[in-house]
């Protein structure tokens, strides 16, 4: 008996074996796919959110952009605002230096023109902005590109003067200490 058990078992064997193998292959073949189907559904599922964290970052950067114009124009409207504010000053100053002036000084004119247009750059320059003012001047520079250059180098001279005139009180204020316009150092007599 334990000879016709010996003879059976090898084929036994080898059916099983062969059984055994094929259920295995269709289970990995099985597991394959759905190693397959999950690997895809995880693509899909990072692509979603990789697009959903674009469209949050592309969202967020307009609004900081949207912020950031926002503030500029707040900040470039306050700028122009002082500025308006300078520049009346100034062509106030202009104004009366022009009713100081000599009565037939060719300056008086010149000074009180450069006045006026003063005052009317620091108007525009209120009610329109800073591209209001550089608009007008662009033109005003075309149509009569001689008289600008000329306002140019008179506004230059002007503001030089004015600056050396505020050099000049600053000095007197403090009473000629060095490093107020005077150079330090030893100062020498002429011998003679």
């Amino acid at each position: 008996m334990e000879e016709a058990l010996m003879s059976e078992s090898p084929n036994e064997n080898t059916g099983s074996a062969q059984q055994a193998g094929q259920v295995a292959k269709q289970e990995a073949s099985a597991t394959a796919g759905q190693a397959k189907v999950a690997a895809g559904e995880v693509a899909g599922t990072a692509k979603e959110q990789a697009q959903a964290v674009t469209e949050q970052a592309s969202e967020q950067v307009r609004t900081v952009v949207v912020d950031l114009r926002e503030r500029a124009g707040d900040e470039v409207q306050s700028q122009a605002q002082k500025a308006a504010g300078n520049l009346r000053q100034w062509a106030d100053d202009l104004a009366d230096m022009a009713e100081k002036a000599r009565p037939d000084s060719p300056a008086r004119s010149m000074i009180a023109q450069a006045a006026d247009g003063g005052r009317r750059a620091a108007n525009t320059l209120e009610q329109r902005g800073v591209g209001g003012l550089v608009e007008d001047v662009e033109t005003f520079a075309r149509r009569k590109p001689g008289t600008f250059l000329a306002g140019a180098a008179l506004a230059g001279f002007v503001v030089g003067r004015l600056a050396k005139a505020g050099r000049k009180a600053g000095q007197s204020d403090s009473g000629g200490q060095p490093g107020y316009g005077e150079p330090e150092g030893p100062r020498y007599r002429e011998v003679s």
